[in-house]
């Protein structure tokens, strides 16, 4: 399996290929048309990189504020759910680990593997007999409109995640990269201002492509995806250990903070009918 390599991690190593690119790799120095199709070059990557950039920024920007307030609806709603007694409570803490759980295995699309989970909570409800406790009816009530509220989350973040950099677009500005990058090691001369500056800007523009594959991804925070350490605490305010999927940890989408000592790791693959989970003390 390849290990994702975050932005900044991929802007050293072409800082590094570059570096070494620039001592073999022979410029042939000033060249008028050459620096035109430069210029013009630069002019629309600029423009293509700063819209997608801004666009994707907002867009991480509202999917963070989205996933984090449907982790607080809930933590909530699990508060709430102590009040209509602890059989109730107990069903509710197992539902809320089950989603939580399918939604790390498949991480930014779980809104669409999890929805069946979302539904055995509006059952557990149905369950609930008001009529006996009176108190119950205001509660019921309020948890009614946090699963109503988490509902809306789910549907916003749908939209946004699917709202991705093209295969098509992507052809663009790595046409326009590699055009920039080539004419710039084409013009490159023997000078150490020439070699250096040939390096740098080819490497910021490298990285700035990978911030952007970063953004599209949803994997902004070296690597690692939007939805981590928000639901992590979820798992250990219900009273359950943090979950960590084998597969991710492998290939670099997640990590073990070093103060969690145990934590549980699914083995399964994402969709099994049965998770197959065991306990691993952190070391």
């Amino acid at each position: 399996m390849i290990k994702y390599i975050h932005a900044v991690k991929g802007g050293f190593i072409a800082f590094v290929l570059f570096t070494i690119g620039v001592i073999y790799i022979p410029g042939r120095g000033s060249s008028p048309d050459i620096e035109i199709i430069l210029m013009i070059s630069t002019f629309l990557f600029a423009i293509l990189a700063g819209f997608f950039l801004a666009r994707l920024n907002t867009r991480y920007n509202k999917i963070t504020e989205l996933v984090a307030t449907e982790d607080a609806y809930f933590l909530s709603f699990f508060n709430t759910a102590r009040f209509l007694g602890k059989e109730f409570e107990d069903n509710i803490k197992e539902l809320i680990d089950t989603y939580y759980i399918i939604a790390y295995d498949f991480n930014s699309n779980y809104y669409k593997s999890n929805a069946g989970v979302l539904q055995m909570f509006y059952e557990e409800l149905e369950k609930v007999d008001i009529k006996k406790n009176i108190k119950a009816e205001s509660v019921f009530d309020e948890m009614v409109i946090f699963l109503s509220q988490i509902e809306e989350n789910r549907n916003k973040n749908a939209v946004l995640t699917l709202d991705k950099v093209t295969r098509g677009q992507w052809g663009i500005l790595l046409l326009l990269g590699s055009i920039i990058i080539f004419f710039l090691f084409f013009l490159k001369t023997d000078a150490l201002y020439s070699q250096i500056t040939t390096v740098l800007f080819s490497t910021i523009l490298t990285l700035i492509i990978l911030i952007i594959r970063d953004l599209s991804s949803l994997r902004l925070n070296q690597g690692e995806d939007i939805l981590q350490e928000s639901g992590q605490e979820i798992f250990e305010s219900i009273g359950k250990m943090r979950y960590y999927p084998e597969k991710h940890l492998k290939d670099g989408m997640t990590h073990i903070p070093k103060h969690v000592k145990r934590y549980r790791l699914g083995t399964h693959k994402p969709g099994a009918e049965k998770f197959e989970i065991i306990v691993v003390e952190n070391k």
